[in-house]
């Protein structure tokens, strides 16, 4: 009950004393997690994907689709031999390549027929030509790339 019986003056010092204390407080902003860290609360911002070049090793051998038997049997025995004359356990990884199809039926056919009439007989005469069947990796892919079907031979 005393405070109520103060004098006016003593209480308009008291709140002109608080109105000079809170002033300079007004324009300040409140502290919080964006005063440390100005992107706090926000959502991450995401770069976007660089495109990436692809550095393709070239192929020791390749072969297209619908070269005869006679032309590229003895071209793929001699390049063999070359091969396993400078490293006697070289791998040889024989991929088949087709274009990409409709459906994935259709893939799955194309890269069947391709192994069947194309790569089989690659390898066949990369066995001839003195590699154990260890040293084969055999491979059908399909790429958007390619127009006609192909066998590339890469050796390491």
């Amino acid at each position: 009950m005393m405070a109520s019986l103060a004098p006016n003056s003593a209480m308009r010092f008291r709140l002109a004393c608080l109105a000079l204390l809170t002033a300079p407080l007004f324009g300040c902003d409140p502290i919080d997690q964006r005063t440390f860290d100005p992107t706090a609360g926000k959502p991450p911002q995401i770069p976007a994907p660089q495109p990436t070049l692809i550095h393709e090793k070239p192929a020791f051998m390749e072969i297209s689709e619908g070269t005869a038997e006679a032309e590229y049997g003895p071209a793929v025995e001699k390049a063999t031999k070359l091969a396993l004359t400078h490293k006697s356990n070289m791998l040889f990884i024989i991929e088949s390549m087709a274009p990409m199809q409709e459906t994935p039926e259709a893939d799955v056919r194309i890269l069947q027929n391709l192994t069947k009439d194309l790569t089989t007989h690659i390898a066949k005469h990369v066995l001839t030509a003195g590699a154990r069947p260890i040293q084969l990796d055999m491979r059908a892919t399909t790429n958007p790339a390619i127009q006609k079907p192909l066998v590339r031979i890469y050796v390491r």
